[in-house]
Formats: structure tokens, C-alpha cells, sequence
């Protein structure tokens, strides 16, 4: 990503051809059994248009052809990796094919129950089992896994990006009234560089934030949209954990995370601060509500903002 232009203002425009009628269809004539099924709510993130079938499935259908690609890359590791897993996680079920005036692959997957933690964030006490829940996940990742460019990259590649943020936002207000304390983000962001580099990377969910991890009745209930798998320093999806939870939390997930894994990463919290500071300064810039209140949550449980 350039310092030098615009950031996304939001998710691209959907293929057109997406809606009930077309879903229906394609369910009619590629799984004719599930096809009776009621087809529900729909709800559009980035990359996925998903529709509620029945009590137990959802369909996902790429919004742009640019999806086609983590969709493949999300049923191939959930069929490799998930088995492997002990928190709540999605399972494809079936897969299509292109038809119904839709160009691209499609999936059924299982449904998981919950609610997205964007708009209500999980409590400090959900620390420990999503440290339980990234110790799991996080098996050392072979040579070909898949890279992510924007949370494989080294921490010194974030520079252009932070920058670029810090002049868009300045000392002007944010979604919820704060200010950057713009020495305190530079001088966490001066440890994140300099900090030690990471060991080998591992398998990462690289997307996790509020609007990927469940709650049920307040608790952590699992992870979701796993399109942007890929092998990455463990700090990124620590790091995340900030758009999720309080700072508490966080602390409860590391130290439960290292306890398990028997990580020895000096340089591991350093990191993950950087990874947090680094998402949060860029969603804090989008023109788009929820993304911008997770990243001033963010940026006031990592101590960096003010109130105006």
C-alpha cells in the first residue's frame, strides 16, 4: 500500500447478479436437496456475500472476482487445518460452480453460532480462551504457504502506511472524540521497528478482527471468514485481538498464548503493539463506521489517543 494513495473508502461494489433469486437458482440446479431449505438474511463483508440456509448453513459467494482466490485458499486450509482445531470454526460442506448468470465458484459452509464482536466487543475475561484458541492455530507454516501483503510483510514495511495515516489524522478528532497522542504513537511504533525479529511464521488467520470472532451471551465463541489464511509472524493476530477486546484481554490472551506454546519471543509484545497501531491507524482514516470505531477502541486500549 502507497503513503501516496487513497486508501479504500469501503467494499467494492458486488457483482450484480447477486441476490435471493440467483442463490435459489443455483441451489435448484446444483444441490437440488438443500434447495427447500429457507434462504435467510444477507450479510455482505469485503470479499463474501452470505446467505443464511436453513438452521445450520450459510451459502458464500465472492462479491468481486478478486474473492474467487481466498475462497479457494479458505476451503482447502479448513479441509487440511481445521480438523485439527479446538474452538468453533466453519467447515465447507459443498461447493459450486458458476451458473445462474453468477461467473465465479461458490460455497456452502456450516453455520456458527454468535454474534460479531465489532459492535460489542468481548470482555477481558475472554482472554485466555482466545490465547487458548491462536495456540491452536498457530503450527508452524511451510515454505508455501500462503502470503498475505498486507500482515506477511516485516514490520519495517509499515512504515509508508503509518505515515501516511498519521498525516491524514494529524491531532483531529476521531469517531469517538479522541485525539491522537502522536508521541506516544511514535514512540510505540520506534519499539515495534526496532524490536527483535520473529522465529519461523506460522499459520495465521491474518483478518482477525471484530467483525471475524464471535460472542455468545458475552463470551468468545469462535472464528470466522478465513479467506486470508497465510503464514505470518504470530504478533499479527495478537495483534488484532485489540479491535476485539480491552487491553486486559489482550495481555490475558499472550500470556496465556506463551504459556501454552512456550513461545521465547522478546520481541513479541513490541510487535503485536505495532500490528495493532499499524491496523487501527489505517482503519481510522476509511470512511466507514464500523472499521473506524473498532480502530479508535484500538487506539485507546493501546494508550495512544486522548480525549478531545
Amino acid at each position: 500500500m502507497s503513503a501516496h494513495r487513497p486508501l479504500d473508502t469501503g467494499p467494492p461494489q458486488a457483482h450484480g447478479s447477486i441476490g435471493e433469486d440467483t442463490v435459489r437458482a443455483l441451489l435448484q440446479s446444483q444441490h437440488p436437496d438443500l434447495a427447500e431449505l429457507e434462504l435467510g438474511e444477507r450479510f455482505d463483508g469485503w470479499d463474501m456475500a452470505v446467505f443464511r440456509l436453513g438452521e445450520e448453513l450459510t451459502v458464500r459467494l465472492p462479491r468481486v472476482k478478486a474473492a474467487v482466490g481466498p475462497l479457494e485458499t479458505e476451503t482447502r486450509l479448513l479441509a487440511e487445518l481445521g480438523p485439527g482445531w479446538d474452538f468453533p470454526h466453519p467447515s465447507v460442506v459443498r461447493s459450486g460452480e458458476p451458473g445462474e448468470g453468477y461467473p465465479w465458484p461458490w460455497r456452502i459452509v456450516d453455520w456458527v453460532p454468535g454474534n460479531t464482536t465489532d459492535l460489542m466487543p468481548l470482555g477481558a475475561d475472554s482472554g485466555a480462551a482466545l490465547g487458548r484458541a491462536l495456540a491452536d492455530l498457530h503450527q508452524p507454516a511451510p515454505a508455501d504457504a500462503p502470503y498475505n501483503p498486507e500482515q506477511s510483510l516485516p514490520m519495517a514495511e509499515r512504515q509508508a502506511d503509518v505515515d501516511y495515516a498519521i498525516g491524514i489524522l494529524g491531532d483531529a478528532p476521531g469517531a469517538l472524540g479522541d485525539r491522537l497522542d502522536l508521541d506516544a504513537v511514535r514512540a510505540m511504533w520506534a519499539d515495534a521497528v526496532a524490536a527483535p525479529a520473529p522465529g519461523p511464521p506460522v499459520w495465521s488467520h491474518a483478518d482477525l478482527h471484530g467483525s471475524n470472532v464471535l460472542s455468545e451471551f458475552g463470551t468468545f465463541a469462535g472464528i470466522i471468514d478465513w479467506g486470508k489464511m497465510a503464514a505470518c509472524d504470530p504478533a499479527v493476530d495478537l495483534g488484532f485481538l485489540y479491535t476485539v477486546m480491552p487491553r486486559d484481554g489482550v495481555i490475558a490472551a499472550l500470556n496465556t498464548y506463551v504459556g501454552i506454546t512456550r513461545l521465547d519471543d522478546p520481541g513479541l509484545e513490541a510487535r503485536l503493539h505495532g500490528v495493532a497501531l499499524h491496523k487501527a491507524l489505517l482503519w481510522a482514516t476509511l470512511d466507514r463506521r464500523l472499521n473506524v470505531s473498532m480502530a479508535w477502541r484500538a487506539l485507546a486500549e493501546l494508550g495512544v489517543s486522548v480525549p478531545a
